[in-house]
């Protein structure tokens, strides 16, 4: 009974999945932003229910990627291993998440920013996913095509993207310029710890 009364507190707390059209305007919403077409404020619902739907499309995107690559790894491992690299793929993601999203309200408050949280974290988020997209078709494409076409795209978008994220942090959320480039650097850190987090109990089960 505990446990039930845990998930309806959870589910309260939790907002349900988006639907396509919002994960659509998401994205629209996102390279609007990249491409300096508007502000954050002008494309962007800046609350509750727009963190979560935001925090549900990294979700959706980081599965979909770890679907593929568990896929890409099983052909060399056993069925033991197989079975058990996908859910750890997914946990992480979720800590992953739920990690970047605390510290980066934490940091908030403590500069006095904490009224920006959602108009940091909710492009963040989408910004994140539209380039995983991005990759990941470009990883796809490269199975067909020869994958050097796609090096210089490659390239380019990892550097469209991080300015569009340093851009949150320095012209819309007010942060210095180091600042800025801090909490990118952040996320990079929280999620290559994760990774090698992840590899090392790999080796070990």
């Amino acid at each position: 009974i505990r446990f039930y009364t845990i998930i309806l507190e959870l589910k309260k707390l939790i907002n349900p999945p988006p639907s396509p059209l919002v994960v659509k305007d998401g994205f629209v919403s996102a390279f609007k932003f990249m491409s300096k077409k508007d502000t954050i404020s002008n494309v962007f619902n800046l609350n509750s229910n727009s963190f979560w739907d935001s925090c549900w499309i990294v979700f959706f995107v980081n599965a979909v990627v770890s679907t593929l690559a568990s896929y890409g790894i099983k052909a060399n491992l056993d069925g033991d291993f197989q079975s058990g690299i996908l859910p750890r793929l997914l946990l992480i993601t979720v800590i992953d998440i739920c990690l970047f999203s605390i510290l980066v309200n934490t940091i908030f408050e403590k500069i006095g920013k904490g009224d920006a949280f959602y108009k940091f974290i909710i492009p963040f988020n989408w910004i994140q996913s539209f380039q995983a997209i991005l990759m990941l078709s470009f990883a796809i494409l490269g199975l067909i095509l020869p994958p050097s076409i796609f090096v210089f795209f490659g390239i380019g978008v990892v550097i469209w993207v991080t300015f569009s994220l340093w851009r949150i942090g320095k012209e819309e959320v007010g942060l210095s310029g180091w600042g800025a480039t801090g909490m990118i650097f952040l996320s990079v850190v929280i999620e290559a710890s994760l990774g090698m987090f992840s590899r090392s109990l790999s080796m070990t089960m």
